[in-house]
């Protein structure tokens, strides 16, 4: 055995320590609570715009903006900058349109956008799995350990949430995935609406910091239709509620190529792909490299694989994913 592959759309949680406590619907009752008093987004929240400044380790350190301009979960417009590249995404009722001055998104960006996703907790999404009470900094705590009730890596996958116990408010939320292969941490909450929000947002991967995002302002808005036009030459992508993801029907594993193998060579590759309706394979883009031979096998492979599509409905849609192939020696 010499590798383990991930596959994801954009992918994701705590380390419990303490004595633990039975889990009963006070549990359930305030872990509903803090979902809502973290969901900025949430339905009639009114409309909102949040700036980020980022840093992102891309072989150096490279830093960036990213601005959120939010209506509604159909309507509203991400912009990021970083250097020289730039990406605008649009969703604008059921299709989501992208555009960006280069072929694919970098790695970081993605997982950068996934990042986000703090802000749209949704309780009935997450069960809890076990609470403890530790005091941290003298405040004391409960901390809640929750899982995934469903989806790709709701295995893999956990979440820790500590709540300040005398006022109710989120102190720290943490989110592991792949066992703790990737780690996101989100500290600093602060004050909005009748909602809380974290100023400091922070990836590791593998231990090192792969991304670091600090919210500079986030406040009510109004914004004009303009606002909200699709880029021309956009990539379009169908979305809807319920929608189901791609399958793996068929997915052969690339060779380990001779000379990195006697070389002891190894890494992480990371591929962008399409998965068409047909459930066929397209626009291929290798956006983390493991070095050009593992790069080039795993881009190879992959254009050979077979799918069931993601599906609106009764429609097979097209749909982006990654794919890691980790290649190591045992």
């Amino acid at each position: 055995m010499w590798k383990v592959r991930a596959i994801c759309g954009v992918v994701l949680l705590p380390t419990i320590s303490g004595c633990l406590a039975n889990v009963g619907p006070a549990d359930q009752q305030l872990l509903t609570a803090a979902a809502d008093l973290v969901n900025i987004r949430s339905i009639g929240a009114g409309p909102l715009q949040l700036d980020a400044d980022f840093r992102a380790q891309i072989n150096i350190p490279r830093d960036g903006h990213l601005t959120l301009k939010w209506v509604a979960k159909d309507l509203w417009s991400l912009e990021i900058t970083m250097g020289d590249y730039r990406q605008l995404n649009v969703r604008k009722g059921d299709t989501l349109y992208i555009s960006r001055n280069a072929p694919f998104t970098p790695l970081r960006l993605s997982e950068l956008q996934g990042l986000l996703d703090v802000f749209s907790s949704e309780a009935d999404d997450w069960q809890i799995k076990k609470v403890n009470h530790p005091v941290q900094g003298g405040i004391e705590t409960e901390c809640m350990e929750i899982r995934a009730k469903s989806g790709h890596h709701a295995s893999k996958s956990k979440r820790e949430l500590c709540i300040n116990e005398a006022t109710k408010q989120v102190l720290t939320e943490e989110v592991r995935e792949d066992d703790n292969y990737r780690r996101k941490e989100f500290k600093d909450y602060q004050p909005f609406r009748e909602h809380s929000y974290p100023r400091q947002l922070r990836l590791l991967v593998n231990g090192s910091e792969a991304l670091n995002a600090k919210i500079t302002a986030l406040r009510e808005s109004t914004f004009d239709q303009a606002t909200f036009v699709p880029p021309a030459g956009a990539i379009a992508r169908r979305q809807c509620e319920n929608m189901t993801y791609p399958v793996e029907v068929k997915t052969p594993d690339p060779a380990y190529p001779r000379s990195a193998s006697q070389n002891g060579m190894g890494g992480t590759a990371t591929v962008a792909l399409t998965v068409l309706p047909s459930g066929f394979v397209d626009n291929v883009q290798v956006i983390g490299s493991a070095g050009h031979e593992m790069d080039q096998v795993t881009q190879e492979i992959v254009k050979t694989w077979k799918f069931k599509p993601a599906m609106c409905g009764t429609e097979p849609i097209a749909y982006d994913i990654r794919v890691e192939m980790n290649f190591r020696l045992y």
